[in-house]
């Protein structure tokens, strides 16, 4: 049966979900509330997951509610019966992930078509990011309760364009189901699971 997606070819990207930027978003709350969401859906749903941080030195780590294990390559094996979802983690400084070498290397390595992005800000490093892999041929997917910027406005202006460039914009709920085909099955317990 086919699926909107499929977790071999896709790999999701959280961008700079970090202290001093979460704070002064606006829906903060469904942001980090979703970010958790879709990695333990990614991990259930075996989709290799990367995160973005930008300049932690001075705009902190990774927000402390998201909850993950930082890995090396994604071969290495932990207890099965551990839910913590596993990522990668990149530094950066500049605002779209294809201007670091080593996220570009990364993704362009990694042999995936479509680019799923949640985090922020919507207006800024994801528009940049959005915009360089689309032009690259990527398939992008956008998580739009999943993203946010300081400014409503600037939000939704930034999402308006993303679409018109080719973005498909979705739901964290429709993008787990999207990589399932019935309901039935291990899988789709453990995401109906996560989302009730």
């Amino acid at each position: 049966m086919q699926t909107l997606l499929n977790a071999q070819n896709s790999l999701l990207i959280g961008i700079d979900i970090q202290e001093k930027l979460i704070n002064v978003m606006c829906n903060k709350q469904d942001v980090l509330k979703n970010a958790n969401i879709l990695l333990r859906g990614g991990k259930i749903l075996g989709v290799k997951t990367i995160l973005s941080e930008q300049y932690p030195k001075g705009l902190g780590k990774t927000d402390g509610s998201l909850k993950f294990r930082v890995v090396d390559d994604f071969s290495t094996q932990f207890d099965e019966n551990d839910e913590t979802p596993q990522v990668r983690l990149f530094e950066k400084i500049s605002f779209s992930i294809f201007n670091d070498h080593a996220l570009k290397s990364f993704i362009q390595d990694s042999q995936c078509k479509s680019l799923i992005f949640f985090g922020i800000e919507t207006h800024v490093c994801i528009l940049q990011s959005t915009i360089m892999a689309l032009e690259m041929g990527f398939e992008v997917w956008l998580i739009e309760d999943c993203l946010s910027s300081r400014n409503k406005a600037n939000h939704n202006n930034a999402l308006c364009f993303m679409r018109s460039q080719g973005a498909k914009i979705i739901n964290t709920e429709s993008f787990l189901f999207g990589f399932l085909s019935e309901a039935k099955g291990a899988q789709f317990k453990a995401i109906s699971g996560l989302i009730k």
